[in-house]
């Protein structure tokens, strides 16, 4: 298990914040989880091993950013029945070592809309900066919050479109190039406070197209993204 991978994203985040704001007020003002878990990937990726690493994770917002997790979102203009949002977003879902498939760090827009019965829906716009994948992908999704007791679900069901050069970047091989396609995600994710700290537990499903099924690199369709840990309640 290791930690290294995931540091520069999240230590970015954190420096910016620390940097622009006086450390007393940004831990008076931060509200939410941080906390250190195990990260375990599933890819569907061939000949290759269930990735298990250490990892930090926050949740939580300060003023008008927010962190969920690989995903920082920032108001750039809100009403109370909808919000545009500066995003950045950290891909691992698609990450191997044993082939060699980088992370990679994409920055977009995201229209977050209120509906009825408790949902939300959001739209986005991801392009890479990360000169990685050199692609995008555009997201629609729909998600809720529920509580029972003390026990915060977060639940959320996306389509997913990529371009081809995300794709390629992902499954092409010598013999096999692959088209723009879509991928399906289910997501939960679980949190329980205990005092000032809580534990969490999430898992994301991805499913992808036959564009990626179909490479010699997968050898399913699937990929199950599973995290757990604990933190400190700020």
């Amino acid at each position: 298990m290791y930690i290294k991978n995931h540091l520069p994203t999240t230590l970015a985040c954190i420096t910016c914040l620390v940097t622009f704001s006086p450390a007393e007020e940004f831990l008076d003002n931060f509200q939410g989880l941080w906390a250190v878990g195990g990260n375990v990937l599933q890819s569907n990726y061939i000949n290759t091993n269930t990735e298990t690493t250490l990892a930090p994770y926050i949740f939580g917002s300060f003023g008008t950013l927010r962190i969920e997790a690989n995903r920082v979102l920032y108001s750039l203009y809100s009403t109370h029945t909808y919000s545009i949002l500066a995003t950045g977003n950290y891909r691992s879902q698609q990450y191997s070592e044993e082939l060699n498939k980088n992370r990679s760090i994409e920055l977009g827009l995201t229209l977050d809309v209120s509906l009825s019965y408790g949902f939300n829906s959001r739209f986005t716009i991801l392009g890479d900066v990360s000169d990685t994948h050199n692609g995008y992908e555009i997201e629609t999704l729909i998600y809720r919050h529920d509580s029972i007791s003390k026990l915060s679900i977060l639940t959320a069901l996306a389509i997913q479109y990529q371009d081809k050069d995300l794709a390629n970047y992902y499954y092409a091989t010598n013999n096999y190039a692959a088209d723009d396609g879509y991928v399906f995600e289910a997501e939960v994710i679980a949190t329980y406070p205990m005092g000032d700290f809580s534990a969490f537990a999430g898992l994301r499903s991805y499913w992808y197209g036959s564009n990626v099924s179909n490479s010699p690199l997968a050898n399913s369709s699937n990929t199950l993204l599973s995290f757990f840990g604990i933190g400190y309640n700020f």
